[in-house]
């Protein structure tokens, strides 16, 4: 059996989609289990934007502005992650809509600009979120700000998990790979929880959504990694945030 390092796997998980510094370094031969930490890290990413909301709310601002306090939150979340999703997500748009051919879609997403398909993906789904967090925020339901975090960042974990890489180097590969029963137990656990809470949080249309929050966090990394002929760090990173904002806009809609 090989060696497991879960606390290294939870610092460098913790260091990838963060700018919260670990001491943890990658291995030499580039094998780990960091996917299995990245719903646990959206656990950390859910205490943020939900505090952020009950301070605005203690402040007595969310009602005059919610979408201000919603917008804040976005911010806040993407400025914590080093905007590493939303690189991700533009670099990913860039390449889905600019060619026919996986190879020359995997140049385009390589590039380091970003042309009209990356802009307007980014500008729709900071729109999306903000105006469905802003929503959110306008009722007294506040609980999807803690838990879709956790749901969104599983889309990465099951990129990783079931995907094959597009590259044969590069980030995505050095996370890809099936999960130990460790990973699968720290990966699906904080998964549970979120889940769970919105059952209790609200009930069955609750369970419904979170239903509908794991189909999404298979079904978005599998569409795009089809598209590109396999999964890669970019692909992971825009899953979780078209994970995260079309969870939120359902939320917004029917929760």
């Amino acid at each position: 059996m090989a060696e497991q390092h879960p606390l290294r796997d939870a610092g460098l998980a913790v260091s990838l989609l963060s700018v919260i510094p670990t001491p943890a370094r990658w291995p030499e031969d580039g094998r780990t289990q960091v996917a299995g930490w990245f719903p646990a890290v959206g656990v950390l990413y859910g205490i943020c934007g939900y505090g952020l909301i009950k301070l605005a709310d203690l402040a007595g601002v969310t009602q005059r502005a919610p979408y201000v306090v919603a917008a804040l939150v976005v911010a806040v979340w993407g400025l914590g992650s080093r905007l590493l999703h939303w690189d991700g997500l533009a670099d990913v748009a860039d390449g889905f809509w600019g060619s026919h051919e996986p190879v020359r879609r995997l140049e385009i997403m390589a590039d380091s600009h970003t042309g009209a398909f990356g802009a307007t993906a980014v500008a729709f789904i900071a729109l999306l979120e903000v105006a469905a967090i802003g929503a959110i925020a306008s009722t007294p339901h506040e609980l999807p700000l803690l838990l879709v975090p956790v749901l969104s960042r599983f889309s990465a974990t099951a990129a990783a998990w079931l995907g094959t890489p597009a590259r044969p180097r590069g980030l995505g590969r050095s996370v890809l790979g099936h999960p130990t029963t460790l990973a699968l137990i720290v990966g699906v656990a904080p998964l549970a929880g979120a889940i769970a809470g919105m059952w209790i949080g609200f009930h069955i249309v609750g369970l419904a959504l979170g239903v509908f929050g794991l189909i999404l966090a298979f079904a978005v990394p599998h569409v795009l990694s089809k598209r590109f002929g396999g999964a890669t760090g970019d692909v992971m990173g825009a899953s979780v945030l078209i994970t995260e904002a079309l969870l939120f806009a359902a939320f917004a809609l029917v929760g």
